[in-house]
């Protein structure tokens, strides 16, 4: 090979052998790490993606529910003062329970909704106040009362006196979904237990109170935004996903073998 010929194969690009290397050489170093850098970015791009679908399971909104007599009762905080409450399958009360329950009624014919009341949320409601928009009502002041086995309506003193009561009047007709915005004055607190509903229903405007009473604690499901029926205590789910936890892995491993190799 003539020394024209050897003189063509390099080119002033520093590198080995006394700062020169060879264009082959430099080109396959080149490419090497631009191989390296968009396995990478592939990784970074994944486990963004990965992490941006599991954000909202973070912030997941607590959710309380319960089914009595075929109907189900939802509470979804969706602020730090305000909740939704939602009566599902009013219009297909069944009116069964417990035979051998003294106070056992029928919700077989009830047409319409008459009261609500809330306690345990952690508020003194003889000084917080709140409103409930929805069927029925808009903007309707809450009372510092609650209902009783014995009266349909917001007559009855707390005791002691935690409860906020909704009085629709006149009483409501019955859908199959009717739902109620709730803000109050002060922040909610609710108990582990859940909110404490009672309800009452009529068959008629400013009839009687229809079968029994209800009167429980609607426990948490979980924190995700579902209707879940299962009476459970509150509890707060926030671990990450396993496969957001393997795509972050994979990625690290990545980073750490493409390190190795440029070394």
């Amino acid at each position: 090979m003539t020394a024209c010929a050897q003189a063509e194969n390099f080119k002033a690009v520093p590198g080995q052998w006394g700062g020169w290397s060879t264009d082959s050489q430099h080109l396959r170093r080149r490419s090497g790490v631009g191989d390296q850098m968009k396995a990478l970015k592939s990784l970074f791009a994944v486990s963004a993606v990965a992490l941006a679908f599991a954000a909202p399971a973070a912030h997941a909104l607590p959710t309380y529910s319960d089914t009595f007599n075929n109907v189900t009762f939802t509470f979804t905080q969706t602020g730090t003062n305000e909740l939704t409450f939602d009566i599902l399958n009013a219009d297909n009360a069944d009116g069964s329970c417990n035979a051998a329950d003294p106070g056992c009624g029928s919700w077989a014919d009830v047409d319409f909704l008459g009261a609500f009341d809330l306690k345990n949320l952690g508020l003194n409601f003889t000084t917080v106040t709140a409103t409930a928009t929805g069927p029925g009502a808009t903007n309707l002041a809450g009372l510092n009362s609650q209902l009783s086995a014995s009266s349909v309506d917001c007559k009855s003193a707390g005791s002691p006196p935690g409860s906020i009561c909704f009085d629709l009047a006149p009483d409501t007709p019955i859908l199959h979904d009717m739902s109620y915005v709730i803000t109050f004055s002060s922040p909610l607190n609710i108990a582990s237990t859940g909110p404490h509903l009672q309800i009452a229903f009529t068959d008629t405007v400013g009839g009687p109170k229809v079968g029994s009473l209800y009167s429980q604690d609607v426990g948490s499901t979980n924190t995700t935004n579902t209707t879940n029926t299962t009476n459970t205590t509150n509890t707060t789910n926030t671990t990450p996903e396993p496969g957001v936890v393997m795509l972050l892995a994979a990625a690290m491993i990545g980073l750490g073998l493409s390190r190795k190799r440029r070394a």
